[in-house]
């Protein structure tokens, strides 16, 4: 399974590429142009919604053409606009990421994630969490899994007809329960 991971030039995504690669994917780290040879793609989550949003909208055409998985920032750019920053998000799912009220802002640890068990990708439990901004829940339909911290927060979003899915958190720090995840998203990718 070959997954195409979109480089935003911002941050160290080397422990994404080694989580990834031991759950058996081939891994490239490309600006756009591998994408069309990928099986699937992953939106990383690192970097700033400003700095990100307009290499991320080459990803916008292959929505429902190839699996794609958001992590933290990638998530955010899967929504309209963020108060992070200028530019526009990708539009797959409604609605705005703001910055989140929360005793610690960065939101930094291991958190209680709880799954609506509308995705077959993520499970109840804890897992690791390093953000500013997110989206607050409002139960839409899309909503796979929510954070307390004070207020809810949509933790994960899914859209399994498409194929598209998006965490918060970040599965390659959240050990044997973020590897499981991408496991699941690498199955759900080969079809």
């Amino acid at each position: 399974m070959r997954v195409a991971i979109l480089d935003y030039t911002v941050g160290n995504i080397g422990s994404l590429v080694s989580a990834l690669s031991r759950v058996g994917a081939q891994v490239v780290v490309t600006r756009g142009r591998e994408i069309a040879d990928a099986d699937a793609l992953i939106l990383p989550g690192v970097g700033t919604f400003s700095a990100a949003s307009a290499l991320a909208r080459q990803a916008s055409e292959y929505v429902g053409q190839k699996p794609m998985l958001g992590i933290c920032l990638g998530m955010q750019l899967m929504f309209n606009s963020s108060e992070e920053g200028e530019g526009s998000g990708l539009g797959i799912f409604p609605g705005r990421v703001v910055r989140i009220v929360a005793d610690r802002v960065p939101h930094i640890g291991w958190e209680h994630t709880r799954s609506t068990g509308a995705c077959a990708l993520l499970e109840d439990g804890y897992y690791y969490y390093l953000h500013s901004y997110g989206v607050e829940s409002a139960g839409r339909p899309y909503e796979a899994a929510y954070i307390d911290l004070g207020k809810r927060y949509v933790a994960a979003v899914c859209d399994e007809e498409r194929a598209v899915f998006g965490v918060q958190f970040h599965p390659e720090r959240s050990g044997k329960k973020g590897l499981r995840l991408f496991r699941r998203f690498l199955e759900l990718a080969k079809g």
